[in-house]
């Protein structure tokens, strides 16, 4: 440094005085001044070896895991909306199945009652008709019993009215004509 100035001052002839006091003004002096300059070249490069460089590595290391931070949080942010997507999907579809179960369901009761209301009428028609057919044997037995009644009180209020009038061959010939009658309406 002292040369540079000793070069300026050997440059201009009046000016190695102005050099000179302006650096007594100053209070530089020139070999102390080179040992400052070493002495804050060594002092740099200390700070940033031990100092500037590990901050830095450190801010570099920092800046990389909040930027992987951030990269992991979208990936779960998208993570999150599929999910919720499926999940979304799932609700539906088993919506979905529920309805159609519940149809499938109602479908299934609807033809079960239809096969119920159609077997009680084909019993209740049955039961009628056995009804019917015991009424109308009941029916028949109960004329083939008046008519046996009708008959035999013919018969003996004929016999009661003709008894005095008739002789034995005319009554043994009506009491045969009575049964025979009788017999044939009984076969009809």
């Amino acid at each position: 440094m002292m040369h540079v100035f000793s070069l300026l001052a050997t440059a201009t002839e009046g000016s190695e005085n102005a050099v000179t006091r302006l650096m007594d003004t100053f209070g530089v002096q020139g070999n102390l001044l080179i040992a400052q300059m070493i002495n804050f070249c060594l002092v740099s490069y200390v700070l940033y070896r031990f100092a500037i460089k590990p901050i830095l590595k450190t801010v570099e290391e920092r800046q990389k895991r909040i930027s992987e931070g951030l990269q992991y949080a979208e990936e779960m942010k998208a993570q999150l909306a599929s999910a919720e997507k499926e999940r979304l999907e799932l609700i539906r579809k088993a919506q979905a199945d529920a309805q159609s179960l519940f149809a499938k369901t109602k479908q299934e009761s609807e033809l079960y009652l239809q096969s119920q209301r159609k077997s009680t009428d084909e019993k209740i028609a049955q039961m009628f008709s056995q009804a019917q057919g015991a009424i109308e044997v009941e029916r028949r037995n109960m004329l083939t019993e008046v008519k046996s009644e009708i008959a035999s009180l013919v018969v003996a209020t004929t016999e009661r009215l003709l008894k005095d009038v008739l002789t034995e061959d005319m009554r043994s010939k009506l009491n045969e004509q009575a049964e025979s009658a009788l017999e044939a309406e009984q076969r009809k």
